[in-house]
């Protein structure tokens, strides 16, 4: 299961610096703005990289509620099971 994790955050580690970098292109390109320049320092993607990983990071748990839930749900009734058969 922490392989699992890891992988995942590994994952959303990679996807996050893409997406900061993205990010602060589309600011500046697709908005026209050109003031947005500062945003290309250092400090400027550290921020927008820690930023969307803490996004992507609380998204994941949002989103996968519903599946540790249903895990446990299926886990128990198979526990039941189980039980019922080795009697």
């Amino acid at each position: 299961m922490k392989r699992i994790f890891k992988s995942k955050l590994l994952s959303t580690f990679i996807f996050s610096l893409i997406a900061s970098v993205l990010l602060i292109i589309h600011g500046l390109f697709f908005d026209l703005d050109l003031s947005q320049i500062q945003r290309l320092t250092i400090e400027g993607f550290i921020v927008t990289f820690v930023l969307t990983f803490t996004a992507l990071v609380i998204f994941e748990r949002i989103f996968s509620l519903e599946e540790h839930e249903e895990i446990i749900k299926i886990k128990t009734r198979l526990g039941k099971l189980e039980g019922k058969r080795h009697r």
